[in-house]
């Protein structure tokens, strides 16, 4: 097998600037497999990071839908969590919101905005302004780069405005643009708590569960008592929510679309085949003596074959291995330019070697084949 290779790799750079232009097609095709796939699954990956991971091994999550329009005195109750921590198999009840924002009224002057807003992050990029962790009870706020426009004709840094009726002092704008939600304004931790938290309601309820206990079962008794026993039972539904399965069916969506695209792209690996197909039948043409002497000599069919078929693998993976490394390159560029990272799985590395090899093994078969069929006789004729 190794004589074979070297064999195959000494045919290979006798002819380079031929073969490269052969390989040209599977590099440009591997790289742009490799590209898409790399687009696809980070803003997969982003987009599924936004939406949150859920532990929900230990716990049942029962979700409360208003039948009205949104109120903020809606929702679960500490009495309604006392009920459900009484089901059999329920350790203990914790009641929270699935939107972490609150909403406000917004206004500068005489112009007023509805707004969704939030506590300050960790980290927040500014447009303009310094960005420092506001403390206590600071009446700092950070706005977004479309609410100072609709507010402020000018600069916006120091301006007061009023939220809900309390007065803050604009300290940084943020970009609005980008594939992460952000809401409108920022304000410190402690003044959300206590000016706008009150606001947002309790319609999750996370019931953690005992070891071994049954999860299904606990779902269905703690719906059922809501229904009898729930404080807004009459105003409400409720149900056992599957936070997981949105995510789950959208990044299925994603990678579906993804591989249509990319499936889309590797079409050119089918035009490539078949220039490495005609690159085989010229080879085996131009060797009609080395394959006649190899038969006298006592190769057999198989073994003819063999090497064709062993040298057009070769010609496509060295080919995919440069689609690949391209595919790197290209990645790295655009990286610079996207909202989001562009990842190169595993996954989609061994896609691209197993579809250069079997490009390789389909069209190198043929000519292959050809080569070791061909009559020891004729052969010798024709020398």
């Amino acid at each position: 097998m190794n004589d074979k290779i070297l064999i195959a790799l000494k045919s290979i750079g006798k002819n380079k600037n031929r073969n490269f232009l052969t390989m040209l097609g599977i590099i440009i095709g591997i790289a742009s497999v490799i590209c898409i796939l790399a687009i696809g699954d980070g803003f997969a990956h982003t987009v599924t990071k936004g939406m949150g991971s859920h532990n929900v091994r230990n716990k049942v999550i029962i979700e409360y839908q208003a039948m009205t329009d949104y109120n903020a005195d809606d929702g679960f109750t500490p009495n309604d969590a006392s009920v459900l921590a009484e089901i059999p198999g329920v350790d203990h009840v914790k009641l929270s919101s699935s939107v972490a924002e609150a909403g406000a009224k917004v206004q500068y002057k005489t112009k007023h905005a509805s707004i969704g807003l939030n506590k300050q992050p960790k980290h927040l990029k500014l447009i303009k302004g310094s960005y420092f962790t506001m403390t206590g009870d600071s009446n700092g706020a950070y706005i977004s780069e479309n609410l100072a426009k609709q507010l402020f004709k000018k600069n916006a840094i120091n301006r007061l405005i009023t939220i809900n009726g309390t007065v803050f002092v604009v300290q940084g704008i943020y970009g609005s643009g980008g594939i992460e939600y952000r809401p409108e304004v920022y304000v410190s931790k402690t003044l959300f708590k206590e000016l706008f938290a009150s606001q947002i309601s309790k319609d999750e309820a996370k019931l953690y569960v005992q070891p071994n206990a049954n999860k299904k079962q606990i779902g269905k008794t703690a719906v059922k008592k809501m229904k009898k026993m729930g404080e807004e039972k009459h105003a409400a539904t409720y149900k056992v929510s599957h936070p997981d399965q949105v995510s789950k069916q959208f990044t299925k969506i994603l990678n579906d679309i993804t591989y249509f695209i990319a499936f889309i792209a590797g079409i050119s690996l089918l035009i490539a085949g078949i220039g490495v197909m005609n690159v085989m039948y010229i080879t085996v043409s131009e060797r009609r003596k080395e394959i006649g002497i190899r038969r006298a000599f006592g190769a057999t069919s198989a073994d003819i074959r063999n090497q064709f078929l062993i040298e057009s693998v070769i010609l496509c993976v060295i080919g995919g291995l440069i689609g690949i490394l391209l595919g790197y390159i290209l990645v790295a560029i655009i990286n610079a330019f996207l909202p989001f990272k562009a990842v190169i799985t595993t996954y989609a590395l061994i896609l691209s070697l197993s579809v250069s090899t079997a490009v390789g093994l389909i069209f190198g078969y043929i000519p292959s084949n050809k080569a070791a069929k061909s009559e020891l006789v004729g052969l010798l004729k024709e020398e």
